[in-house]
Formats: C-alpha cells, sequence, structure tokens
C-alpha cells in the first residue's frame, strides 16, 4: 500500500517476497522475465542495483558507465515493466525473484545465506524471533542511560541548558537553471516535461518556448510561439496546450488563442477570446478552459470566460463580485480556486471557490472562503494532494524571499511552510509535477532570474503488510 503523507517525513520498511531456493531457479525467474518484459542483462544488472538503493551515481560508478546513460536505461526498464517509481521497481524486483529484501547473502530469519539474495523457505532454529531482539536492545539502552545519569558529574542548577536543535533535512533541491532568465511566462506540462512559454526574456517579452524533462534534468528548445506574449497563462486540454490572450511586444493585450501540441511541436489558432485580456486567471476543468478577469488595456475585469474544446466557441459565465487581475487559479476537487490579485484598490487578500456545475444548474457558482495571510499579488497558486500552494508575490529584492502558503480545505485555513533557499520574486513559471512544485525564474527588482528549484511538498512512503 502506498500513502501520500504531506508535510512530513516517515520512516518506512519494505517487505520480503519468498522465492524458489536454488541458483536454477533464479536463472529460470530471470529468463522469464527478459522474455516477457524484454530486459536486457543490463537492464537486469541495473534493475537489481536500483532494489539495493544504489543512486543513479553510484550505479554508474560500480558500471563504469555515465550517470546519463544510467537515467536512459532507467526509463527504459520503467516502461517495460510498467513501473513509475524507482520503489515500485524495486518491489518488482523483489516479487520476480532478483532480489530479496534485505542486503544479498545475508542470514534471515527464514534461513541460512542465500543464494545472490534469494530467501530460503527453511525456517532456521538458531534465529531468534524479532520481538526478543527489540527487548534485549532496549534493556541494554536502559541501562547505558542509568550509567551515564549515574557517572556524570552535577551541574549548576542555575545554568541555563540550551537543548541541542537538531537541523531540518531540506525539502528544497535545485536543478538545471532556465536555458535564458525569464519571468511572466505561461508553463504546462505534459507527459512529465515542462514547457515554458514566451515571457520576459533578456528584458523583451519572446515567443521563446523552452522544454524542461524532469527525468533527465535537461532542457531543450521547441518551436517559437508564433505571438510572442508576456502574463498569458497556459492549461492543457487533452493532448495540447492551450494559450489565451496575453500582453503582446507592442504594450497592449491580445484575444488571441493559439494552440500547441507537444507531441508533434506545431502550433495553430483557435476561436479568439471576445475581448483582449492579460494577466487573467486561468484553469482547465472538464474539457474547458477557464478565464478569470485580467487587465484589458485600460480597466480590471470581472468577467468570467470559458472555452469549450469541442464547440471552439467561447461563453460568458457568473461574473466576480470584485474585479482584479494577476490572481491566480487551481482546481480542488468539483471546483476552482482562485485568489489573491491587485485591482485599482490595490493588492486583494481573498480566496473564492466557484463551482461549474452550480452555475450550469442555475446557482450562485461563488463562494468566500479564508482569506490569504499577506497581501500578495502576481502570486502562483497549484493543487496538490487535495491541498492549495501559493507561492510568489513580490517585486521587492528585501521582499522577495517569501514562504509558501498552503490551504487546507478541510479546517479553511492558511499556514506557513518553508522558506525558499533564495528570492524567488514575482512571475515565476510554477508547476506541480510529482510530489514536488518547480520554480522556474522569477522577477526580482526589475531583473530576471534562470534559477530552478522544487519543493517537496509531500512524501510518499511504502508501509509493508508484514505476515508470518
Amino acid at each position: 500500500m502506498v500513502y501520500n503523507l504531506p508535510d512530513h517525513r516517515a520512516a518506512g520498511c519494505t517487505r520480503g517476497f519468498p522465492v524458489v531456493r536454488g541458483r536454477t531457479s533464479e536463472i529460470r525467474f530471470r529468463v522469464m522475465m527478459v522474455v516477457e518484459n524484454g530486459l536486457s542483462e543490463r537492464e537486469l544488472e541495473i534493475l537489481k542495483l536500483v532494489a539495493t538503493g544504489a543512486s543513479n551515481k553510484e550505479i554508474a560508478t560500480r558500471l563504469v558507465i555515465s550517470p546519463n546513460t544510467v537515467k536512459v536505461h532507467l526509463r527504459n526498464i520503467f516502461a517495460k515493466i510498467e513501473v513509475v517509481s524507482r520503489t515500485e521497481a524495486t518491489l518488482y524486483a523483489m516479487r520476480i525473484g532478483l532480489v530479496n529484501s534485505g542486503s544479498e547473502n545475508r542470514t534471515t530469519e527464514y534461513g541460512e545465506t542465500s543464494p545472490e539474495g534469494a530467501l530460503s523457505l527453511q525456517p532456521n532454529p538458531r534465529i531468534r524471533p524479532l520481538w526478543r531482539y527489540l527487548l534485549i536492545g532496549a534493556a541494554l539502552s536502559l541501562i547505558v542511560l542509568l550509567f551515564i545519569l549515574a557517572v556524570r558529574p552535577p551541574t549548576n542548577p542555575s545554568a541555563a541548558v540550551t537543548p541541542p536543535v537538531p537541523t531540518p533535512l531540506s525539502r528544497w533541491s535545485f536543478h538545471q537553471a532556465l536555458p535564458v532568465s525569464g519571468f511572466g511566462m505561461a508553463v504546462a506540462s505534459y507527459e512529465g516535461t515542462v514547457f515554458l512559454f514566451g515571457g520576459q526574456r533578456d528584458g523583451q517579452i519572446s515567443g521563446m518556448v523552452s522544454a524542461y524533462q524532469v527525468d533527465n534534468d535537461e532542457w531543450q528548445e521547441k518551436s517559437t510561439k508564433p505571438t510572442p506574449v508576456s502574463d498569458a497563462g497556459a492549461a492543457l486540454l487533452g493532448e495540447k496546450i492551450y494559450i489565451p490572450g496575453g500582453l503582446g511586444v507592442d504594450g497592449k493585450p491580445t484575444a488571441l488563442l493559439e494552440v500547441y501540441d507537444p507531441r508533434s511541436d506545431r502550433w495553430k489558432q483557435a476561436e479568439p477570446m471576445p475581448i483582449a485580456l492579460t494577466g487573467y486567471a486561468l484553469a482547465s476543468f472538464e474539457g474547458q478552459l477557464y478565464v478569470f478577469g485580467g487587465w484589458d488595456g485600460a480597466n480590471y475585469s470581472d468577467r468570467v470566460f470559458v472555452y469549450d474544446l469541442g464547440e471552439n466557441a467561447w461563453q460568458e459565465r457568473q461574473p466576480m463580485d470584485t474585479p482584479r487581475a494577476y490572481g491566480s487559479a487551481a482546481v480542488l476537487g468539483a471546483k476552482i480556486m482562485l485568489a489573491g490579485g491587485v485591482n485599482q484598490l490595490g493588492r486583494l487578500t481573498d480566496l473564492l471557490a466557484y463551482y461549474p456545475q452550480r452555475e450550469s444548474a442555475g446557482e450562485v457558482a461563488w463562494e468566500s472562503r479564508a482569506g490569504l495571510l499577506e497581501n500578495r499579488d502576481w502570486i502562483n497558486l497549484v493543487a496538490l494532494a487535495e491541498n492549495l500552494y501559493l507561492v510568489g508575490g513580490s517585486f521587492d529584492q528585501e521582499k522577495a524571499r517569501l514562504p509558501i502558503l498552503r490551504y487546507d480545505e478541510n479546517t479553511d485555513q492558511w499556514e506557513r511552510l518553508d522558506l525558499p533557499p533564495v528570492a524567488i520574486g514575482a512571475q515565476p513559471g510554477v508547476v506541480a509535477i510529482g510530489n514536488h512544485i518547480h520554480f522556474f525564474g522569477g522577477d526580482i527588482a526589475g531583473t530576471a532570474q534562470s534559477q530552478h528549484l522544487a519543493f517537496q511538498a509531500i512524501y510518499t512512503v511504502l508501509i509493508p503488510a508484514i505476515s508470518r
């Protein structure tokens, strides 16, 4: 069973699966696996090392190959055995008898030393049950503790004692930087690849398209967007990415709807929006695009537009109570959450929930939720594991290193999470991939950034089913 546990680490263990004892049986297992899944001897060797907990670098050193070659092999192995993580690959290797749940050639509770890490089915009477070892260990620990307390010299009771502060394990990691620094990019992901469209690149509005491959930590340049824009959004519908509007090189909003096919690396146009907009909030929900608010070149908008993929047409829906631009939206369950933004009165701190189905039924579609803990505009909102994460929101050099905010719908409350290791600033490209939230670039005091960070929002822990 796999559980997703947000915001804290947990230790797990693995389960051993008995296999038929003997070298001949193991070879039979390997031959069957090669036939069924097409794994080569090299791939079998790498899979076995992965199952022992070896990193890509350690595997590369062991086999005298490059880390990139290891990544390529792992991608092929995962595809052949139909898994998506190293944990699943390890379980697969255990299940087919390639390795056991512990180290190779180790005496186990169920038998003597196993050939090539396979478990014997014969019980070993010399091995005590696990609970006896636990009791012995606890007794020894208690004796050591009592001894330390007995021989420790007396201390001054008036002296202040400062307890040691454990060093927290970082949830942040740095990855391959952007090929060109930027901010205000439209961001979407497809099949493990993140696409950054346009934005401010090297001080000018660009149509540049950068593709980041998560598995390889590498960048590629793709076909340029026909209409360079900044401050636009991108959303995946079907297998294509839709980018409506945005701020053009002439400094004016556009109404164009351009569509990118990540499989063919080609562009086409769809039905334009009813009005030109930039700085809107965008969400994709059940085959439709939802555009909330924005700036039309003269005013902040309170209007809501919906694009239907099947009809290739736009419709207008219930407006917001407050016009806004540069907020952000994310899908959470059966609704779209809309946070923050700015209008003629200043920064907004509200959080709204929009229910498309209620609108279709003729009901009021909007609800208010707990407001933000801080005034932020130019923000990014992402949904992950039934929680919302809000990031970014300041151009100021001194305030650009803002903590991540997390919203728990069950309690209708926000909380502050970790500070990033460096300042991120306003308008970074943000996307959730797996258990991580990736941050690309950003604007700090008018300077485009090229950094790429990832924040681990969720820890996946394997909890075995133990049987005797």
